[in-house]
Order: structure tokens, then sequence, then C-alpha cells
């Protein structure tokens, strides 16, 4: 080579120290029956592990010493925001995962995520452009079922620029960009309704969520958090309080999260859904939650279905094909609280519409598809529990019903019969509960 000749530099778009190291942060009071397992999904992948106690009274502090956390001593002032950020104020690592006590990565998830943070870490640009990871939400019910998934930010880069915000209910302001990660699951048991009950969470929400609307009486991000606190009550008068919470948060000319925002469409849209006097309405609020949350399968389902019982059978299925194809072929865990769990419906829905339409093969297609779900879950009520509903909701007589369940159900077995009474007392279906349990020769429980 001639000694005249320069030498071309390769651009080096490493940063000079380009290795992972996550710090996972958590805050937590009489946590005992859950800190193991919130600290054991990171042991192998944590630069550190960091537990800010906010006044345990139990094992909660000497379980996470045992499991080698750095545990640290907060008072408690009514504040999520000043605990989490003073937790992350602790961290050295270059990431933080910061996750409740009652949550907790699959293993799988939980390789790769440092796969992704290494992609990230080991290029400048990437470490400008991404604030934080996308992940999915996934709440689990009582049986360890999902029941919604919605997308959330919980790791970060760890820069002081990045903190938490909002006395309760906090979120982080991110100043770049997410990264996509939705397949990258946060499993969530917190919403669980025994085990919210048991903790008081919800009484406490209450508590500092209307002390925060009083001091700002306007702010739709609070009416909604009040709102969703309140109906977790169980009581009609309850979720009639909330729903008055939700329609003036959804008139606020204010601008609301998107991810709670959803809360109120949510509740909304399926109480109004359900009533024979407000499909239109119902039809409408999907129509407004679609504009701003396109990606959310559950409003295209709720929207055919209220389309269905207007009669305008090709808007419907327009919807629940585009319905069924964010369900079955989206690259990540599809945002829903309905199809997830209840994957019957989607095709019940796309039958009714075949029918509507004058397609029986379409029909029979879509209700063999149909009966096939309810085989393979035939014995949760959970599987079972909302067809009933919708069937019901709909207008169908107790017998009607009761030979759309025969082609699935063997209806001269007892066993088969007790199923579906429990899945219709579930649901509140009780006269036609009562009617199937005297076939068997007993009684409903009470």
């Amino acid at each position: 080579m001639s000694k005249n000749k320069k030498r071309t530099k390769k651009k080096n778009t490493s940063p000079p120290q380009a290795s992972v190291r996550l710090s996972q942060c958590m805050i937590v009071k009489n946590e005992e029956k859950n800190i193991e397992t919130a600290l054991r999904w990171a042991k192998k992948i944590a630069f550190e592990q960091i537990v800010v106690d906010t006044g345990s009274t139990d094992k909660t502090v000497e379980l996470a010493e045992k499991m080698g956390a750095k545990v640290y001593h907060f008072e408690w002032i009514n504040d999520f925001s000043a605990a989490k950020n003073f937790a992350m104020d602790k961290a050295k690592g270059n990431w933080i995962a910061i996750l409740d006590a009652d949550e907790y990565m699959p293993e799988e998830d939980a390789d790769e995520l440092v796969k992704i943070l290494k992609i990230i870490q080991g290029n400048r640009q990437n470490i400008k452009e991404y604030d934080s990871i996308n992940c999915s939400w996934v709440h689990l019910d009582d049986e360890g079922k999902v029941f919604s998934v919605i997308t959330q930010q919980r790791i970060f880069q760890n820069r002081p620029d990045l903190r938490y915000e909002g006395t309760i209910h906090e979120t982080i302001r991110i100043k770049n960009k997410s990264y996509n990660a939705e397949k990258l699951r946060i499993m969530h048991t917190g919403y669980a309704q025994t085990v919210y009950n048991a903790t008081g969470k919800r009484e406490r929400n209450i508590k500092l969520l209307k002390i925060e609307l009083e001091r700002d009486p306007t702010n739709p991000n609070t009416m909604l958090y009040l709102a969703d606190s309140i109906k977790a009550a169980g009581t009609e008068e309850a979720r009639e309080e909330a729903e008055k919470l939700y329609l003036q948060a959804l008139e606020s000319k204010l601008p609301a999260e998107p991810v709670i925002k959803r809360l109120a469409y949510d509740f909304l849209i399926q109480r109004f859904s359900t009533n024979n006097e407000k499909t239109k309405e119902a039809n409408e609020l999907c129509t407004k939650a679609l504009a701003e949350l396109p990606d959310n399968i559950d409003y295209y389902y709720y929207r055919a279905y209220t389309y269905n019982k207007l009669g305008n059978f090709s808007q419907a299925l327009e919807d629940l094909k585009k319905c069924e194809k964010l369900f079955t072929s989206a690259a990540a865990i599809p945002e829903t609280r309905v199809l997830m769990p209840y994957p019957t419906l989607l095709y019940y829905q796309l039958s009714v519409t075949a029918k509507g339409l004058g397609d029986e093969q379409g029909c029979i297609d879509y209700t063999k598809v149909m009966n096939t779900m309810l085989n393979e879950g035939k014995n949760q009520s959970k599987v079972l529990g909302p067809y009933l509903a919708t069937l019901f909701q709909e207008g169908k007589t107790g017998t009607e019903v009761f030979e759309a369940l025969s082609d699935v159900y063997d209806v001269n077995n007892p066993q088969d019969l007790i199923l579906i009474a429990r899945a219709a007392k579930d649901y509140g279906i009780i006269l036609f509960a009562q009617k199937i349990m005297e076939m068997t020769g007993g009684k409903l429980d009470n």
C-alpha cells in the first residue's frame, strides 16, 4: 500500500461503554406474599435490585434483604411519584425497570429484554432516539387468566430528566421515542378482584384521587382514575357515579392521557352497548374512540356488535374482519379487554352478520369455529358466561339459548347442566340458571 494513501476510518457508532446494566426498582408496603416473585424474575439479568419500603409491618423487608436486594426506607407522604423517584435516584445502572411487587416478567421475556437493551445500548443513535421501551401490560384475574392487555412504558434510560409526575397513577413524561417491544409482557395480578379488595387499594386510591380532584377540579385524568376506582365496588350505584365522571372527563376540552382515556371508553361502550335504548350512543362512542385509539380491536368489535343490533350488517362485517385480522395476525399482543379472554364473541357476531346478509355457509362456518372454542373451554364459566350474556342481551328466549347450547354441551348430562347454570349465575342470568338447575333435580347455590 502506498505510504501517501490515507486510510479511511470507519465511523464508530458504538458508545464508549456499550454494556447493559439494568437496575430493577420498586416501592413496596406489606408485600410479603409477592416480594419473592417480584424479585426472582430479574435476579439473573439485573445489575442491582432496589426495594424502597414505605412502612411495611410484615416480612417484606426481611425477605427482600434475604434475596439480596438493596433495601431503603421512605416515609410515605401520599405521593407515589415521590416514592418511585426516590427509588430511581438510588439506581446506578444505565437502564431502570420499575415494576410493582404484584408484577413480574416471564423468564423468556426477561431474556428478550436483555437482547433489546443491548441493541439500543450498542448504538449511539439508538441511545439518543429511545428513552424507554413499550411493553404489554397484561392483567390477570383471580384464575390467572388474561382479562386485559394495554401498552405501558416501565423500562427507561437512567437519566435525571426522566422522572415520575403525579401523586397517584403517576406517569413519566417521555422526551424522545419509545422502542416498540410489545411482545415483552409485564404480568400484573394486582387488579384481580380478590387482591384489589383485600389490600384496601380501592379505598386508598379513592381518598387520594378525591384530594387531587379538589386541588384541580378540571383535570380529566383524575376524573378518569377516580371513576375507575369507584366502579370497582361493583354496585349499580357505583357504576352510575362512575358513568357521570367518565362522561364529564370525555367532555373536557383538556387533553387526557390516551391509556387513561380508554378506561372511560371501555366502560361506557360496554355499558351502553348492552342497553337497547343506548345502542346508537354506543355506536357513536366506538367511532369516537377509534379516531383516538385506532389500534384497539375491542372498539371494532363493539361497533360491529351495535351495527348488528341496528341492522347495518355490511358495516358490521367490515369492522369484524378488521377485528379478526388484528386479533389473529398482529405482531404483538393486541390491546384488548374483550377478545383475549372471550374470542368466542367475535365468531358469534360474525355468524350473526352472515345470517343478516343471507350468507348461510358463512353462518355455518363461523358457528363451527365458535363451537370449537366453546368446547375447548367448556369447563370455564368465564368462556361460556359472556356468550350467554350476549344471547340474552339480543333478546333470545331461554329455550333458544338452551337449543344453541345443545350443539356443544350434553344437555342430558347433569354435570354439563351444572356448568351452564354456574356460568349463567356468574353473569347475573339468575332465572335461567335456576331453571337449568331444576333440570338436574338440584337447586341454585346462594
